[in-house]
């Protein structure tokens, strides 16, 4: 035997028409240019095989076959090569059988049950595991509708009365391709559309049941039957044309009622009916139950069900007084509390849930209250911010209506009349006005400004009065004429009357005059006290004003508030004669003193020897001298200026005679 080429490597076979075949081929090696050609060698049952034809040129790697019913049958295939001036026949190739696809059913029980053979068993270690099939809809589109290592295929028909193309193919790693006949039949749809999920079934701002879905996954689909569940059963109440069409606005419902039920059928050109989807309830928001004292709303509303993907939270709605709708919390449950409602305010709430992944929502209906609260009193009114002018500590007298009940007040107070905090808290008395003491003050060094804010029998916050100010006195002594002390003041408020004037009280030697000084106009803040009448006491001045209210009050007071006691010094002045003398005109040697505490005055006189020779504890009584000589004396006065200071003046005195 002459020497030979190998047969080549047959790799596809593909079906290109229905009377045609193509085969594909990997070229043997011929070194020694031996070739003479190709024989290509078919069978439609794989046994007794004929020469379907011969290839002369080397470099050929495909044969086109013209069996006459590639539509109906698979055929065998396997390829020789010829060598050595056709002395010498290679070894055959693998045989490869062409893919053919059989359909059954599609026209019958809208099933296209699809199946085909294997191009060889097991697979070419070259070819892909897994096979191609696809559908041609419409005419020049074809759509990968199945990949895997399956011989076969269950192709649900969804589309009234439509022609659909099949096709199989496998690739192989030399970059060609196997393919099947195409089988094609009219197919029916006898099938009902597969079954919806709904995404939402909600309440609109308008208290309207709106239902969102998606498409169908059935392209036949032209239309949704939108029904009504009682629990019991189902009332379809429209329909819903275009496949695209997937929202709906019930018309009609009552979701403020109760819980309200949906469902959808989706419906194909053929009028098959999807079975109705689960059904989905609207989220019913139940009127809030209030509680008076505590001023809490407890919301509750029926579980949302069948939500896709599940429920990750109810988020709770709020709008006050026809406001803007806003979170006011979060709920993983059917229940809410809202608190701190403020009495008199109208509060709208709704529910709407969330699913797990934020993609869906769904709200409930809306419902509205008005928040009440005890009949609580409907005033407080602050009488005075008035200084104890004994303790000087500050007294807030306030008055309260009694036409309904209240546990107390809470006093507030500011050193800037902006930043108030809560001072005590002073139970109810049927007795008005009340008088609260504050202890912890500098009446002289700032003023201090009071509200009030009532607490009903609930001890919830009501009413609140206006801010009033204390008024702060200044005085000091002229050092330039000390006969003048100057008082400065500022305006106390509030009054519902105003200030019409200032009564001005001053106190000497500690106790004051019942009777004011003086009385100044309203914008009045500065007085000077002329003291010159006062030499003989003892220096110390104490001052206070007194707000006095205006006409017009709302509530038919007129008060009275007191500044805070404000002292004036006025410096001691002691007048000592030098010299005098006892037989002459001025025959008394007696010290004039202005100023001076009495009750600790001392005069006392010595002689050279340090010998006291006159004493007395009396500014009125003098020295006469008696049985003294002419001499130089010295004298020692003590006392207590205004201050309480004690002071001592020493100096000599001459007796003249």
């Amino acid at each position: 035997m002459g020497a030979q080429v190998a047969a080549p490597v047959l790799r596809c076979v593909s079906v290109t028409s229905p009377t045609s075949t193509t085969l594909s081929w990997i070229i043997p090696p011929d070194p020694g240019g031996l070739f003479t050609q190709y024989q290509i060698w078919t069978s439609p049952t794989g046994v007794g095989f004929s020469l379907a034809g011969t290839v002369n040129s080397y470099v050929q790697s495909t044969f086109v076959h013209a069996p006459s019913n590639t539509s109906s049958q698979s055929y065998y295939y396997y390829v020789v090569t010829i060598s050595s001036a056709g002395t010498s026949t290679s070894t055959p190739s693998d045989t490869l059988k062409s893919i053919f696809l059989n359909m059954t059913g599609a026209s019958v029980n809208g099933v296209a049950s699809l199946n085909w053979n294997a191009m060889h068993t097991p697979l070419l270690l070259t070819s892909s595991s897994n096979y191609t099939l696809s559908r041609e809809y419409p005419t020049g589109t074809w759509t990968t509708i199945y990949t895997g290592n399956k011989l076969n295929y269950k192709d649900t028909i969804y589309r009234c009365k439509v022609f659909y193309n099949y096709k199989v193919e496998i690739s192989d790693a030399s970059g060609c391709t196997s393919v099947s006949n195409i089988k094609g039949d009219t197919c029916k749809n006898i099938q009902p559309p597969p079954i919806i999920i709904v995404d939402s079934v909600s309440v609109n701002a308008s208290g309207q049941v709106v239902m969102g879905w998606q498409p169908s996954s059935s392209l036949d689909v032209d239309s949704y039957v939108i029904f009504f569940s009682n629990g019991s059963g189902l009332t379809g109440i429209d329909t819903i044309q275009g496949y695209n069409n997937t929202t709906y606005t019930v018309l009609g419902a009552s979701p403020g009622s109760s819980s309200l039920g949906y469902c959808i059928s989706p419906v194909d050109s053929c009028g098959n009916y999807a079975i109705p989807s689960v059904t989905y309830n609207t989220i019913f928001l139940t009127a809030p139950v209030y509680d008076l004292c505590s001023r809490t709303a407890s919301l509750a509303w029926t579980p949302y069900s069948n939500l896709p993907k599940g429920i990750l939270k109810y988020d709770v709605y709020c709008s006050v007084n026809g406001g803007t709708f806003a979170i006011i919390g979060s709920s993983t449950g059917t229940s809410f509390s809202h608190v701190g409602l403020n009495p008199g305010d109208v509060y709208c709430y709704f529910v709407r849930v969330r699913n797990n992944d934020l993609t869906i929502t769904a709200s409930s209906n809306t419902t509205c209250f008005t928040a009440t609260g005890l009949p609580g009193p409907s005033y407080v009114y602050i009488n005075s911010v008035s200084v104890n002018t004994g303790s000087k500590q500050m007294e807030i007298t306030y008055t309260v209506d009694l036409t309904n009940p209240f546990k107390g007040c809470n006093i507030y107070k500011s050193e800037d009349g902006v930043n108030f905090t809560k001072l005590v808290f002073v139970a109810s008395s049927t007795l008005m006005p009340q008088t609260y003491t504050d202890v912890n003050v500098k009446t002289l060094e700032k003023n201090y400004y009071y509200k009030i804010q009532a607490a009903d029998d609930c001890n919830n916050p009501g009413v609140w009065s206006d801010t009033s100010k204390s008024v702060v006195l200044h005085v000091s002594n002229d050092k330039e004429n000390i006969f003048n002390n100057t008082l400065t003041w500022d305006d106390y408020t509030k009054w519902s009357g105003g200030v019409s004037s200032f009564n001005i009280y001053r106190a000497v030697n500690g106790v004051f005059d019942p009777t004011p000084i003086s009385n100044v106009p309203v914008g009045t803040k500065m007085y000077i006290d002329n003291v010159q009448d006062f030499v003989s006491a003892q220096g110390k001045f104490t001052y206070y004003v007194e707000a006095v209210e205006g006409a017009g009050n709302i509530y038919g007071f007129m008060d009275k508030a007191k500044s805070n006691p404000a002292d004036a010094y006025v410096e001691v002045s002691v007048f000592v004669p030098n010299a005098f003398a006892p037989k002459g005109l001025n025959s008394v040697w007696l010290p004039v003193a202005q100023y001076v505490e009495k009750t600790d005055y001392k005069v006392m006189v010595f002689n050279r020897y340090g010998v006291k020779i006159f004493e007395t504890q009396s500014d009125t009584e003098g020295w006469t001298g008696d049985a003294a000589t002419d001499d130089v004396y010295v004298y020692l006065i003590e006392y207590k200026n205004a201050r309480g200071e004690y002071i001592q003046l020493k100096g000599h005195l001459t007796i003249i005679r």
